[in-house]
């Protein structure tokens, strides 16, 4: 049975050629003058992910599978991952069908494109980011690891729309030189206005990203664990490596309240679990809570930190499953 190609709008694949004698330095180059070229960047036993020449100077990712379900999947595990570690959201990236077959022809041509009618966008596919085709290699077990785990693609998909919602640059320099600075120098009148003002989104991009945290410790939590020891054991039992009271380092919860920018402040996996499941419970349900009449608990530090923190989640869920230093080398 033959397969389906689909080609990905949105990402253009550069060639990328090392600097000198340093491993980690390359220089990514268009195909220039070039005619045609056709490489297989990862290969699975359900799919295959080729750069192959249609438009323009560089390359384009072209998907193989044995259905749409398939290549919709991957499609998605493709797209999550490129926002959580290049933060390229783009939500008019598709995947258009090409009519040629992989068993008949190994030559792909740009008009053999059928989508509406045989009517394409051009444009889509040559603008976007750009991304060496050895960055896609290295990447080979974790594209594989987010298709097969929907445990993963659902984390990643909340996160996803937690950024679209109300973006979080979770870049740690950027973390320091700015972010920081700027939520701590806000005069008392501002703070107020803007968290008024964007409360809603607060709301829902905070909502997203717990919604995240539970899909990748594939726990629902409820309050009364807190209450008991119970919630120990089911944390302990989430991913390898997190346990119940490891510190996770924050980055800008009650940072209004700091005396000192550089001091590195820490709580521990479970307080910042029910802190952000009490207040998912008020951004979902409108509860209010007694100790919360005077202290709204959703502000816009509590939503930077939900999305960093589940981005810490991710990364040790994903370090649990396979070694990402080792892709870094290959």
């Amino acid at each position: 049975m033959s397969n389906d190609l689909y080609i990905v709008t949105g990402v253009r694949i550069s060639k990328a050629t090392k600097v000198g004698n340093l491993r980690k330095t390359e220089m990514l180059m268009p195909y220039t003058n070039e005619d045609s070229n056709s490489e297989i960047l990862i290969k699975d036993n359900s799919f295959k992910i080729l750069n192959v020449l249609l438009v323009g100077d560089y390359g384009s990712l072209v998907l193989e599978t044995k259905n749409i379900k398939t290549a919709i999947r991957l499609f998605e595990s493709i797209k999550l991952l490129m926002a959580f570690e290049h933060e390229y959201y783009d939500n008019d990236m598709k995947i258009l069908r090409l009519d040629s077959n992989s068993d008949e022809t190994k030559t792909y041509k740009v008009y053999d494109l059928n989508h509406y009618q045989n009517h394409y966008d051009r444009t889509s596919l040559e603008s976007g980011i750009v991304l060496g085709n050895s960055k896609i290699k290295q990447r080979g077990e974790l594209i594989k690891l987010t298709f097969r785990d929907n445990r993963l693609r659902t984390a990643l998909a909340c996160f996803f729309q937690a950024q679209e919602i109300y973006y979080t640059n979770l870049v740690g320099s950027y973390i320091t030189s700015h972010s920081r600075p700027d939520i701590y120098m806000y005069e008392k009148d501002e703070y107020s206005f803007l968290n008024m003002m964007n409360y809603e989104r607060y709301c829902a991009s905070l909502t997203a990203a717990y919604r995240g945290v539970e899909a990748i410790m594939n726990v629902n939590f409820r309050e009364r664990q807190f209450k008991s020891d119970e919630y120990k054991k089911v944390i302990n039992n989430s991913i390898q490596g997190i346990k119940w009271d490891t510190s996770y380092l924050k980055a800008f919860h009650n940072l209004r309240y700091s005396d000192n920018l550089s001091k590195k402040s820490y709580t521990r996996v479970a307080t910042m679990i029910k802190k952000l499941l009490v207040a998912r419970n008020r951004a979902g349900h409108g509860k209010l809570y007694a100790d919360q009449k005077r202290n709204n608990p959703i502000t816009m530090e509590l939503t930077h930190e939900s999305a960093k923190f589940l981005s810490f989640l991710i990364i040790e869920y994903i370090e649990s499953k396979i070694d990402l230093k080792e892709e870094e080398v290959n």
